[in-house]
């Protein structure tokens, strides 16, 4: 920490005191007071600092203790979208969605998609099926009838019933037309 802010030698340098970010007097001045706010909010192995303004000072009021996930998720270069007036990383947003990461850049950078929808729209190969009270994705029955991979779904795109799609068996040697 001291050496990203006050060492211009330091290789990170540029992107922390060379940006004005600053470590607060007390810790600067005072490591048993740094080390008394770690131990009392929540330091441990495998944790480091983090600023939750990015722009921020390091200080007891601007600071916490997190995993390598959460700190690569407070970057001042991530992808940031806001959706239902939350705002998140790309990466946290792909953790809530049925799509990647990069799915849902492409859906908005390339298809033209609103956030929400990048996010939470239809994908049009997903299609749901309910039999007997439940419910699940053609893939899924595919698996639970031991069908090959991708029949379910061909056979919806070729206007088969979903329910008969998923209750007619195979012929037997027979996968071109399953």
């Amino acid at each position: 920490m001291k050496q990203r802010c006050l060492n211009p030698n330091n290789h990170k340098y540029p992107r922390y005191g060379g940006r004005g970010i600053k470590i607060c007097d007390e810790w600067l001045n005072d490591f048993y007071a740094f080390n008394s706010w770690a131990l009392s909010h929540g330091y441990k192995k495998g944790l480091s600092i983090d600023r939750i303004k990015v722009n921020g000072d390091y200080g007891p009021d601007n600071c916490r203790w997190v995993s390598q996930k959460v700190q690569q998720n407070n970057r001042e270069n991530n992808y940031r979208l806001t959706v239902d007036g939350q705002t998140r990383t790309l990466a946290e947003w792909a953790m809530k969605s049925r799509f990647t990461a990069s799915a849902i850049r492409a859906r908005i950078e390339i298809q033209g998609r609103s956030a929400y929808d990048a996010v939470y729209g239809d994908n049009p190969r997903l299609i749901f099926i309910t039999i007997d009270g439940q419910t699940k994705t053609a893939t899924e029955w595919n698996k639970i009838k031991g069908y090959r991979s991708g029949l379910v779904l061909s056979r919806i795109e070729r206007g088969w019933n979903p329910i008969q799609a998923v209750q007619t068996s195979p012929r037997k040697g027979n996968y071109r037309h399953g």
